[in-house]
């Protein structure tokens, strides 16, 4: 596939109505000089596809193709070179066939409603919640394995009767997913989404945390950034890359990592990279289950770099944010400790 040739995204995007007007003039180009092909062919299919796994409601579906027949009918009307008369003749069969096609999961997504609205409206949804100083394994109805650190929380149907697999989660966990191309795997997260058909990742998305980190670990995971700014940012992770995404910046970067050396939380390993202190106080507060009280306000913002691989204890880490800055005083009373110059 070339350059020029629209991609399923693009296509699906283009029926819904919803691209730019670059890519509305891209697939519309390339349709009107290649409606016969087997590409376009192929490319019409993958629309039915993406109705087949989507949600949306029938008559969303019927006026989404409505208005795509009236945007092709406009294109077939705007004027053309007298050495191709052919064109008009070739839209109108395209159409037809396209009409086909699309009306194919509209029926499909009528006969859903009816068989399984009723048992739709009865299913339960489940919550867990997993405690300060404490982490936890859960296995979701689809078999998909989810390891949760502490401060997490994931809500999830007892049953995935959409043709999706929605679940709704704050804090950090390691996702196996069990593998259905026929219905995606989807997190949302704050204000960010994870899709994959199966998978291993980990989603560090904690409500309280300006940064989100996604890790991949094999699969594919396309990362959703949605903001109330009308700006969307989306990345297609390959295995071996984190992204991180700052949430009041709305800006995303990308690092990589040796998969076969992965390790994290779940092993009871931590890495700080150039992070803030106080995002270093926040993950020790839900790892140990006390509370971190930095009374220097410039302290806060300082970046370090630490690394606890050895499992240790709460002591030693705290002994260790000592010797990383002289001045500083760590003063532990209970479960408050007060860090400060």
């Amino acid at each position: 596939m070339n350059k020029t040739t629209p991609t399923k995204q693009e296509v699906s995007r283009y029926f819904f109505n919803v691209c730019d007007v670059k890519t509305a003039r891209k697939v519309e180009h390339w349709f009107f000089h290649h409606g016969k092909s087997p590409e376009a062919s192929e490319l019409l299919l993958s629309i039915w596809e993406e109705l087949d796994q989507s949600v949306v409601g029938q008559e969303e579906a019927h006026l989404a193709f409505e208005e795509f027949k009236k945007r092709f009918t406009n294109i077939q009307a705007a004027p053309t070179t007298p050495s191709k008369p052919v064109a008009k003749v070739k839209w109108t069969v395209w159409i037809q066939r396209v009409a086909a096609i699309l009306l194919l999961p509209i029926i499909a997504f009528t006969l859903y409603q009816y068989f399984y609205i009723q048992e739709e409206k009865t299913v339960m949804w489940v919550e867990k919640n997993i405690p300060y100083g404490e982490s936890g394994d859960i296995t979701l109805p689809d078999g998909t394995a989810v390891r949760m650190n502490a401060g997490s929380k994931i809500i999830y149907p007892e049953k995935f009767l959409t043709n999706n697999r929605q679940v709704f989660f704050t804090g950090e966990g390691h996702f196996t997913v069990a593998k259905n191309k026929r219905k995606p795997f989807l997190v949302q997260s704050n204000e960010i989404n994870v899709e994959v058909l199966g998978t291993e990742f980990n989603l560090k998305s904690y409500s309280e945390d300006k940064i989100i980190q996604l890790s991949l670990l094999n699969g594919s995971v396309e990362f959703v950034g949605n903001t109330n700014r009308n700006k969307q940012i989306n990345y297609v992770l390959k295995p071996g890359e984190e992204v991180f995404y700052d949430r009041e910046k709305v800006t995303l970067w990308k690092e990589r990592f040796t998969v076969d050396n992965y390790s994290s939380w779940k092993d009871k390993k931590y890495y700080f990279k150039d992070v803030r202190f106080e995002d270093i106080a926040k993950e020790l507060e839900r790892n140990f289950n006390l509370k971190i009280v930095i009374k220097t306000d410039s302290l806060k913002d300082i970046h370090f770099r630490m690394a606890f691989v050895n499992n240790e204890s709460l002591d030693e880490i705290l002994q260790t944010i000592r010797n990383a800055d002289k001045r500083m005083h760590v003063v532990q009373t209970g479960q408050i400790v007060e860090i400060y110059y």
